[in-house]
């Protein structure tokens, strides 16, 4: 499986938990910039979850821009630059 499952061509896919001050950080960066995103919740999706987990990614948030690069904990310089190539 890649990681073009987990791709939305439209916009930007953050996958986290709830309880995660990293994933709070994105979602809150993503939304400051007033910038659209979709947010699956790893804690009610254990499915989704495991699949991330057999691909190597075992951290969160994993954000999926629109071009398909995965960023696993990205830094706020990280998240800056996929939220000014979204504009």
């Amino acid at each position: 499986m890649t990681i073009d499952a987990f791709r939305d061509p439209r916009m930007t896919v953050i996958y986290g938990l709830g309880t995660c001050e990293d994933t709070t950080r994105a979602r809150e960066r993503f939304d400051a910039a007033g910038r659209a995103y979709r947010y699956v919740g790893l804690d009610r999706e254990p499915a989704i979850a495991q699949r991330l987990h057999d691909l190597g990614h075992v951290a969160t948030p994993v954000v999926v821009p629109p071009t398909g690069k995965v960023m696993v904990e990205p830094s706020d310089e990280q998240l800056a630059e996929i939220i000014a190539a979204t504009a």
